[in-house]
């Protein structure tokens, strides 16, 4: 049987990315595969960490090349921002301007 792209990024991600990951108090989800590119989004402490692009690119992007070579195209890192968090800063801003 043969495993498709997309289930092979779940299962690097969910075996090998996100172990890692949770030892820092972090993890990822995936938030989109498509055409071999696969966008992540940061959880817990992760998401706040100032080296977030470094960890995509030296953790990420690396174990999901080893694993898959040609087939992926790039790992992009993805901000996912509370709705409810966002609307009460647009409110601030725009209590401001006032």
């Amino acid at each position: 049987m043969k495993i498709d792209f997309e289930q092979k990024v779940n299962d690097i991600i969910t075996q090998q990315v996100s172990p890692l990951l949770r030892q820092h108090g972090g993890d990822i989800k995936i938030k989109k595969i498509e055409a071999g590119n696969v966008w992540v989004v940061f959880e817990g402490s992760c998401k706040t960490c100032p080296s977030a692009q470094i960890t995509i690119e030296e953790t990420v992007d690396k174990i999901l090349r080893e694993e898959l070579g040609e087939e992926l195209k790039e790992v992009f890192l993805t901000n996912e921002t509370n709705e409810e968090l966002l609307n009460f800063a647009k409110q601030i801003l725009n209590g401001s301007k006032k």
